[in-house]
């Protein structure tokens, strides 16, 4: 059977929607498509029901209750319900955050925009690995610390963080810790009865879900009365988040978490053997070439770098594949990766990252192989021609 092109090897900034999710959604669109937020007992009814079972399939997901999930726009907008949320009933003697350079800009801007406003923010190093010190997280949080914010597996890279460690000092702390998981729901177990996060960011798209859908569990939500929402209006979401509730976006999210829960051994092992082929066989036909993070990373994220050239020049040598230069939200502005440099990397390597989904094959594996090494090669030609530098590199 032959190829389609491009090959999608971008999993990391979206997934295609799961024909079963996109069946599961279809009927909320026009058969079914009262609002949950009204009595009546049949079209209302029957989008109630069908928000309390996604509620119910995510929070099986993350080993949750049903009642600590709130649904949001996605990703970004629960992380700043998390943040701005928390932060915002505060006493005036609550002014310090933690969170660490390698975050998602998700995270980073809303902290950023309460510097700006008077808060002190503590930004922790990564090692080379983009691990943080736990250690150091420990000695950073004081009396006046509010909130730390530190995801759970890296977007770029794929570092998974010591997040028991973490939950276990926020908590001896107390101090909350708000875990952006939207690359790491679906991708490695979570169980929130174990794992001490206070808030946790979902994310739909990345799961095989729509987009324009998340989600952000709240620990004990039914016992609290200190998230400020950031949207008013018709009450919704137990006051936490209003507006009229997307039910098939909402559906989706559920469906794509009940695929994950069912299937996600399976996908790992095999989207875990496509990336170590790719691995292997990049690292067999090129020199200089570096895998960024370390071996215990989410099994999805590919990220290399490629001494000598630029980012834009690889991608535009690659049609027929799709991938990306680090966070699909800066791709168009090909500025360095704040990950990458917090790292060590090298300002001149040129870093891609690749993301494999569970529909991804070998063969197209392969064929995103020859399509890499080709690029790399003729952008290294191209370098060392206008440079007047001969190659040796015996792979080039």
């Amino acid at each position: 059977m032959p190829l389609k092109y491009p090959i999608f090897l971008d999993h990391c900034s979206t997934t295609p929607v799961d024909e079963s999710v996109l069946e599961a959604m279809l009927p909320y669109f026009r058969e079914q498509f009262g609002n949950p937020g009204t009595s009546h007992p049949d079209l209302g009814g029957v989008a109630q029901r069908a928000v309390r079972k996604a509620r119910e399939q995510v929070a099986d997901l993350l080993v949750c209750h049903p009642n600590e999930i709130i649904w949001t726009s996605g990703a970004t907008e629960s992380n700043n319900l998390a943040i701005f949320g928390f932060t915002g009933t505060l006493a005036a003697n609550k002014r310090h955050l933690i969170t660490q350079v390698t975050e998602h800009s998700a995270v980073l801007e809303p902290l950023r925009s309460l510097e700006k406003a008077g808060w002190k923010v503590s930004y922790l190093p990564v090692d080379n690995s983009g691990l943080i010190n736990v250690d150091q997280l420990k000695r950073e949080i004081s009396s006046d610390t509010a909130l730390v914010s530190i995801m759970w597996g890296n977007n770029e890279i794929g570092t998974i963080q010591d997040v028991n460690a973490i939950g276990d000092v926020c908590r001896e702390a107390g101090v909350p810790w708000h875990c952006d998981a939207a690359q790491t729901v679906g991708k490695v177990e979570i169980d929130l009865s174990e794992v001490h996060a206070e808030f946790l960011t979902v994310s739909a798209h990345k799961i095989y879900g729509p987009k324009g859908a998340g989600a952000l569990y709240i620990r004990d939500l039914s016992k609290r009365n200190d998230i400020a929402p950031q949207l008013l209006g018709g009450e919704q979401e137990k006051g936490v988040r209003s507006g009229t509730l997307n039910v098939p976006g909402i559906v989706g999210l559920g469906h794509a978490c009940e695929l994950a829960a069912r299937n996600m051994e399976i996908w790992n092992q095999r989207i875990r053997s496509l990336r170590e082929q790719f691995e292997r066989q990049i690292l067999d036909g090129l020199n200089k070439v570096k895998i960024n993070g370390n071996d215990f990373r989410l099994p999805h994220i590919s990220n290399l770098s490629f001494d000598g050239i630029e980012n834009e020049d690889a991608l535009t040598m690659m049609p027929e594949l799709v991938a990306s230069t680090g966070s699909a939200c800066h791709t168009a502005s090909f500025q360095p990766s704040h990950v990458l440099k917090a790292l060590g990397s090298n300002t001149e390597e040129c870093s891609l990252r690749f993301g494999f989904g569970k529909d991804n094959t070998a063969e197209e594996v392969d064929a995103a192989v020859g399509l890499v090494i080709e690029a790399i090669k003729s952008c290294r030609a191209l370098t060392q021609e206008s440079s007047g530098v001969c190659s040796s590199d015996s792979k080039d």
